[in-house]
């Protein structure tokens, strides 16, 4: 089965529809943040529209657990991808799925949907207060990398030994304070690289980094407002998972460059990473022509 982590915007994209409809064995997973971004504000219609085209196709829809519940899974083969899927909240959010369709809307479905909103407001509030306390250090480690170096990075070509250690060895600091920040506080024993690799937080490491050194690389000195910092967070957990599987939908640049980029640099590190997955392209026209796979690929 080919699955794919779809970002808020990628589930109204036409290109999702294509791509679920071209096989039953295409599927899309949604993480606990993708649903928080859909449900802070106005929930119920938001979601509504969110769903439109996932709701059509209700075995291709999966739910991944939360991401506080899988921070000790060490995934290193695609059998143990199977950990991260939340069955029951599948099932239920496939209900749910149902219900957001139907008009007019089932008795009991707004205060729930209220509720849904609640919630999402107050991880979102949580995540900027998270964002503004750890943006200044990652911002000035990916400042510690020349101009070379990120390019390197950026285009996986030719890295040389040396910038390769320094971002190793970043990734060592930035995911051991990952781990004692949310994972395991009391941990004191150092941990083997290879287990390292197959947990969420070394992949949310690297694409954290990896989007504060395109920051740096293009030159950028002024960030986002704090908000669509948040937004950019949430995709990068996005792109972090993503890597398990067989990449990410989203019409989302930026998302795409450091998923494409962490897929590279896990795989050049020896990491597991789910085999990428290409839209098919049409055949050769006579006169050369390029047809746009956009509809069918919603990057």
């Amino acid at each position: 089965m080919i699955t794919l982590l779809a970002g808020s915007n990628a589930l109204r994209h036409v290109g999702l529809k294509a791509y679920l409809q071209a096989s039953r064995d295409h599927a899309i997973a949604l993480s606990d943040l993708t649903l928080v971004e859909m449900r802070k504000s106005k929930a119920l219609a938001t979601s509504r529209e969110s769903v439109r085209i996932a709701a059509q196709f209700p075995t291709q829809l999966f739910v991944l657990r939360r991401t506080d519940q899988i921070l000790d899974e060490h995934v290193t083969c695609e059998a143990a991808t199977h950990a991260l899927f939340d069955y029951d909240e599948t099932i239920q959010f496939a209900a749910l799925c149902r219900r957001l369709q139907t008009l007019p809307p089932p008795p009991g479905l707004a205060e729930e949907m209220a509720e849904h909103e609640a919630n999402a407001r107050l991880i979102m509030s949580r995540l900027a207060d998270q964002v503004a306390e750890l943006e200044p250090g990652l911002v000035n480690a990916a400042r510690d990398f020349t101009q070379a170096e990120l390019t390197q990075i950026r285009t996986v070509q030719h890295i040389e030994d040396s910038t390769r250690r320094k971002l190793l060895d970043l990734l060592k600091q930035t995911t051991g304070s990952f781990i004692l920040q949310n994972q395991d506080p009391g941990r004191r024993a150092p941990m083997l690289l290879r287990d390292a690799m197959g947990l969420f937080a070394f992949r949310y490491s690297l694409c954290m980094l990896l989007y504060y050194m395109e920051w740096v690389r293009v030159g950028r000195t002024v960030g986002k407002n704090l908000p669509r910092r948040v937004n950019d967070v949430v995709d990068m957990q996005i792109a972090a998972m993503g890597t398990f599987f067989n990449g990410v939908l989203s019409a989302d640049d930026n998302l795409q460059i450091v998923s494409n980029t962490a897929r590279r640099v896990l795989r050049g590190f020896g990491a597991y990473v789910g085999t990428d997955w290409r839209p098919p392209q049409p055949p050769d026209t006579d006169d050369g022509a390029s047809p746009d796979a956009r509809a069918a690929d919603p990057r």
